[in-house]
């Protein structure tokens, strides 16, 4: 009898579970692979699409031209996940699985913090990036501010490469002494998870001259008055203003038996949820670190399909290996000016996590790029 295998969402985490997952398995299981999309992309793309460097088709990866042979590949919304009955609703069509991987990430909530939809930008999304381009363009003089409403959020490093590559734009443009930037964030430190990057990033702000507001969590935007309301009723003025969106699990997910104060908790062993053979992996899952949790980030995602891949393999094949997720990868840091930095991590292998920092240097630039250019090769023709 076949084996029904779903993987729902195909992001990192989805696409990498049915490449591994059909290159063990092969014929032995059905695999299907839902997402609402009709295309991919790394996140980092989305600042080439900001700054102008590439336009949006550039960056799209079209699942139409998905390249994984024989995984079947639908193009649908997700209303209901049933693990009692082991079926999953979509707008179209009724799926039963005899093994579930959720891959469905983080979705975005800009209409969480009043004032925002209406007088705010984010470069989160494909079309954000889009929507900021000529703003910052445009842009000449005045206060900017980029700010960090909450956690959890996809790519920790992201808003400060925003900052670092604003900083560049500016400097090129010889309009920088006309421009005070300002971040805020919620915490006391930009990376609580990394206190030894937090000490670089902070060390590279100062050099920019970007003022650093901690513990300046901001709760509204008042647009009349353009000015940011923080948490402790003070308030900081604005002539442009970047934030990064409230992130939260997707509405099936929540409305699910999956759903754990809005994310999905898991094994940190083989990523099972509290279902048999139903897994979760990625953004949409909350694995505790200490006090805090492991980063929402596609390299992490693909490394747990990879331990989700083989513990599936070795329930089917009756193997006797054991599997655990470490939460290994590595993601690159923007500084403009054509540097990168590459930090690679380690979050549950030891006693404590393990981060590094290498760089900033323009040698990881092709580091980078050839990161792109390798998932795209594996997982599209």
């Amino acid at each position: 009898m076949t084996i029904n295998i779903l993987i729902l969402g195909a992001g990192f985490g989805g696409l990498q579970a049915a490449t591994r997952l059909k290159e063990e398995l092969n014929d032995s299981v059905d695999i299907t692979l839902i997402d609402k999309n009709d295309s991919f992309l790394i996140g980092f793309t989305k600042f080439d699409v900001m700054f102008g460097r590439r336009s949006s088709e550039e960056v799209k990866s079209y699942y139409k031209d998905l390249g994984i042979e024989g995984v079947n590949f639908v193009q649908d919304t997700i209303v209901d996940i049933d693990t009692d009955n082991k079926i999953v609703k979509t707008i179209s069509a009724d799926f039963s699985y005899d093994y579930l991987i959720v891959a469905l990430g983080a979705d975005l909530a800009p209409e969480a913090i009043p004032g925002f939809v209406e007088d705010g930008y984010e470069f989160y999304s494909l079309r954000g990036a889009e929507k900021i381009n000529p703003v910052i363009n445009d842009f000449e003089s005045g206060n900017l501010l980029i700010s960090i409403f909450s956690k959890p959020y996809k790519c920790p490093p992201a808003p400060y490469e925003a900052a670092f590559q604003l900083h560049d734009l500016f400097v090129k443009k010889g309009i920088r002494d006309n421009i005070n930037m300002k971040m805020l964030i919620p915490g006391p430190i930009p990376l609580p998870i990394a206190k030894n990057v937090s000490a670089e990033i902070e060390k590279l702000l100062k050099e920019r001259n970007i003022e650093l507001l901690k513990k300046h969590k901001v709760v509204e935007l008042n647009p009349v008055k353009k000015e940011a309301m923080i948490e402790n009723n003070d308030s900081v003025s604005y002539d442009l203003f970047i934030g990064i969106p409230v992130h939260k699990s997707p509405k099936v997910i929540q409305d699910s038996a999956l759903g754990n104060n809005g994310w999905v908790s898991v094994s940190k062993d083989n990523l099972e949820t509290n279902f048999e053979k139903v897994y979760a992996i990625g953004d949409v899952t909350s694995i505790p670190v200490g006090d805090l949790a492991v980063p929402k980030a596609g390299a992490l995602a693909e490394d747990a399909a990879n331990v989700v891949a083989n513990d599936i393999v070795n329930k089917i094949q009756k193997g006797e290996k054991n599997y655990s997720y470490e939460a290994t990868g590595s993601c690159y840091l923007e500084f403009g000016s054509g540097e990168v930095s590459k930090i690679n991590t380690n979050f549950l292998g030891g006693t404590e996590p393990q981060i590094t920092l290498e760089g900033p240097s323009i040698d990881f630039r092709n580091d980078k790029e050839n990161f792109e250019k390798e998932r795209i090769k594996k997982w599209f023709k």
